[in-house]
């Protein structure tokens, strides 16, 4: 059997453990999503996966390394709530073991973190976190 695109499951497990955290649940609610409406309530987080790239290892071990990106969005004047959630989120998938629909995380290690301030829109924040993923059947 080939490796295996795990992003799909991962990103699920990834979006609720976000909702099941109580520092991040506490700062944005159960407002953990994949895909986000038109007209959200902040704040909030978005699960998204960049770059998935095939993985296999000696013993049978197949999966995927997956670049992980979850954004988090606040409307407040200055950064400090943006800073707070990027902190939860990173500190919630840092070194997390999660089980996913199909296999399980060996690896799941929290990259880097940036903050924008949004041009279109007043007040309203975007941090992006950043993780790497190992995942496999």
């Amino acid at each position: 059997m080939p490796a295996r695109d795990l992003s799909g499951p991962l990103q699920k497990a990834v979006i609720e453990r976000l909702k099941g955290d109580v520092m991040v649940s506490g700062i944005a609610g159960q407002r953990a999503y994949e895909y986000v409406s038109a007209n959200p309530v902040f704040p909030f987080t978005r699960c998204v996966t960049t770059i998935v790239t095939p993985f296999e290892a000696t013993g049978g071990v197949k999966g995927s390394l997956v670049l992980l990106q979850v954004d988090t969005f606040t409307k407040e004047y200055g950064f400090s709530l943006v800073n707070r959630l990027n902190a939860a989120v990173a500190d919630c998938l840092h070194e997390a073991e999660l089980a996913l629909e199909e296999g399980y995380t060996i690896d799941l290690n929290w990259i880097r973190t940036q903050v924008f301030g949004d041009p279109n829109e007043q007040g309203v924040n975007h941090g992006v976190v950043e993780f790497e993923a190992l995942a496999s059947v």
